[in-house]
């Protein structure tokens, strides 16, 4: 019958005999440190997954992250633009590349409501739609508006979309980002 216990059982078991013959005093001052700990160890699991399951619960719904008139932003020597009034600040040159162009005057940047960046350029043949990542702006989608380039792009914030006007041409687009 003992032979299949692991020796800590046995160890026990044999420690409750010999002690309840010999002294019984060690049986109690054994007993007494074990549930301490046992007890102690069982509330700081407690404590623990009591606390990592009252995480962060605030959730804000329904946000607006819209910019209500586009930004014209000038680049500097290095590509960078830096939009203050929005506080934004990124290169432009892979922008730059992927048009094939080697610079701007100026950059048209508007943000709709979902929280994406639209940008565009004159001399651009796309619209640029941005998500916001940690640290870095992704390309969610490249809509091709005209393959001569846009002339005078401006942007305007909608309800439901961004409105992309060519003064050049006159023509008018309604861009989303899906």
């Amino acid at each position: 019958m003992f032979a299949r216990l692991p020796d800590f059982i046995i160890r026990n078991i044999f420690d409750l005999f010999y002690f309840k013959h010999v002294n019984p005093q060690p049986i109690i001052h054994k007993t007494i440190m074990k549930k301490p700990a046992i007890i102690t160890l069982s509330f700081c699991v407690a404590l623990l997954f009591g606390a990592s399951a009252c995480g962060p619960t605030l959730v804000i719904q329904n946000v607006d992250y819209s910019q209500p008139v586009e930004s014209v932003l000038e680049p500097d020597a290095n590509n960078e633009i830096h939009d203050q009034r929005y506080a934004i600040k990124f290169s432009i040159q892979p922008v730059l590349e992927e048009e094939g162009i080697e610079s701007v005057d100026e950059i048209r940047l508007i943000r709709n409501r979902a929280g994406y960046y639209f940008l565009t350029a004159e001399g651009f043949n796309h619209v640029y739609v941005l998500g916001a990542d940690e640290s870095e702006l992704k390309l969610k989608k490249k809509l091709r508006i005209s393959g001569d380039g846009l002339g005078q792009p401006a942007f305007n914030q909608r309800d439901t979309y961004i409105q992309l006007i060519d003064r050049a041409s006159g023509l008018t687009y309604n861009l989303d980002h899906n």
